[in-house]
């Protein structure tokens, strides 16, 4: 159908114009799917979603108008066709008339659907009965139950979308902030796609220009220029060096910033963790190593998910139960990205204190904020000794019984995550796991090539790590990937998207 027409009335194919009898749709719809697009459970409102060559056959007959006019009753059929894209308010009925919902229908032609095939969606009520009885009586007519993600796997097939623009798709649905939000939709309105499709041309060049002169050595083409082309492959390295890093800011605002909080017993960890969640989550009491267990929670600060962690208090003794406590507490902050390192400064820091200090994992890139706690209290620290016996670390002075200083702290965290070690001012990417290692596999190649330009390898050599990069590529876009990978891509996501 043409752009023009999309709107206007449609008449089913020839090859729908069947007599409108269950048992004649068998063979139709072979290849059409359907599933509820809609969470479980009871709502107000549940969405059954049908695509393929057979869903307005299925639609039509399963269909019957409301209201009072000439067409109240009413099936849709040759004589009396549905409009594109319009709603219609009617009931589902069965083989025997039976009303089974009140709903609102609508007939999608291809290609201007989400799958680029023939798609109807029924608004029912979103209950679990009349939902699964639609549902049932749809697949009675032959039509198959979809599988998890097979509605983009079939508009990536289709070629309505790229492969990472597909896994956009539940990147938007798993945002965690606004931030995160933002970053998966751009990825689905294909902004990766493009500047990795501009990254490929680059590595063409490059590849096409190392062809010629191995091929055409004696004619009058220029020869390449070594340190011209080391110069091209160095900045194509920079390129996926800067896509990564902005990939591990992404993994922050889609997984949410492994926020620990850290320090020895009874200093107000388990204070501050209730104070950032607004409620008691963590038992506090002034006992010493009343946390044992690793406590977990996401909150949203200033638009940045944290995965906040209230974590047993460390120290050099304890018993065999709180041993085991102290344990998950340090593979905690062995896997954090941000450790909040909490003292007491009512009581004084002392050798406990510098011993879990100087035991915090340091060089494998997590960040630190120093949090000096109790400045309700009668204070033993000044600001000054506290700062100076963390020379290295940024420190916050905070009360988490009555909450001063807090917004020193999430002040601190911003800085933390996206200005200092944590991410980067670069504009965040969210990727999948499986494009985040396809990336890292690509700069990899590149800096093999620029180490062999470097040491002055044969132009043959250096093609072989570009071309390894350049298929790393197609792999992210889903080129040459076999179909068992594609089928476990896919089956990562919800049934009915």
């Amino acid at each position: 159908m043409a752009p023009g027409r999309a709107d206007a009335a449609f008449c089913l194919s020839e090859k729908l114009k069947v007599v409108w009898r269950f048992d004649n749709l068998a063979d139709l719809n072979n290849d059409t799917i359907a599933a509820i697009a809609t969470p479980p459970g009871q709502g107000g409102i549940g969405i059954i979603r049908i695509s393929g060559a057979g869903s307005f056959a299925v639609g039509q007959l399963i269909f019957v108008r409301a209201g009072k006019g000439e067409n109240a009753g009413k099936k849709f059929g040759e004589n009396y066709q549905p409009k594109a894209r319009r709603l219609y308010f009617g009931y589902i009925v069965d083989m025997e008339g039976r009303e089974l919902d009140e709903v609102l229908i609508s007939f999608m032609p291809a290609p201007y659907t989400y799958t680029c095939e023939d798609v109807v969606e029924i608004n029912a009520h979103g209950g679990v009965v009349p939902l699964g009885n639609i549902l049932k009586l749809i697949n009675g007519m032959g039509v198959r139950l979809a599988e998890p993600g097979e509605f983009t796997k079939r508009a990536y097939l289709n070629g309505r979308i790229d492969l990472l623009q597909a896994e956009s798709v539940m990147a938007v649905i798993n945002a965690r902030s606004a931030k995160g939000l933002y970053s998966s939709m751009q990825g689905l309105k294909g902004s990766l796609s493009r500047e990795l499709s501009q990254l490929g041309e680059a590595l063409l060049g490059l590849l096409a220009a190392i062809a010629a002169d191995a091929d055409f050595p004696l004619d009058d083409l220029q020869p390449v220029d070594y340190c011209r082309l080391q110069e091209r492959v160095e900045r194509l390295r920079e390129t996926g060096v800067l896509l990564r890093r902005r990939g591990a800011r992404g993994r922050i605002l889609q997984e949410g910033l492994k926020t620990v909080i850290a320090g020895k017993p009874n200093v107000g960890k388990s204070s501050l963790y209730n104070l950032l969640l607004n409620e008691d989550r963590a038992i506090v009491t002034a006992v010493p190593g009343t946390t044992r267990d690793l406590l977990t929670d996401f909150i949203n600060l200033r638009g940045i998910p944290l995965r906040l962690m209230d974590t047993a208090g460390l120290r050099r003794y304890g018993d065999a139960v709180e041993q085991i406590g102290m344990e998950y507490s340090r593979r905690a902050i062995d896997s954090g990205d941000l450790i909040l390192f909490m003292v007491d400064l009512a009581y004084g820091i002392d050798r406990e204190d510098i011993w879990v200090y100087e035991n915090l994992p340091r060089g494998k890139g997590q960040a630190l904020i120093v949090i000096g706690n109790k400045i309700d209290r009668p204070r033993l620290v000044t600001s000054e000794a506290l700062s100076s016996f963390f020379p290295e670390e940024e420190v916050v002075e905070i009360s988490a019984m009555t909450g001063a200083g807090m917004e020193d702290l999430e002040e601190a965290i911003v800085r933390q995550t996206f200005s200092g070690e944590v991410g980067g001012a670069e504009e965040a990417l969210v990727l999948a796991a499986r494009q985040a290692l396809i990336l890292d596999e690509l700069v990899s190649s590149l800096d093999d090539a620029a180490a062999a330009l470097a040491d002055g390898y044969p132009l043959d050599v250096v093609a072989i790590d570009l071309q390894q990069a350049y298929a790393k590529l197609q792999n992210l876009f889903g080129k040459e990937l076999p179909g068992d990978l594609l089928d476990h891509i896919f089956r990562n996501f919800c049934i009915g998207k």
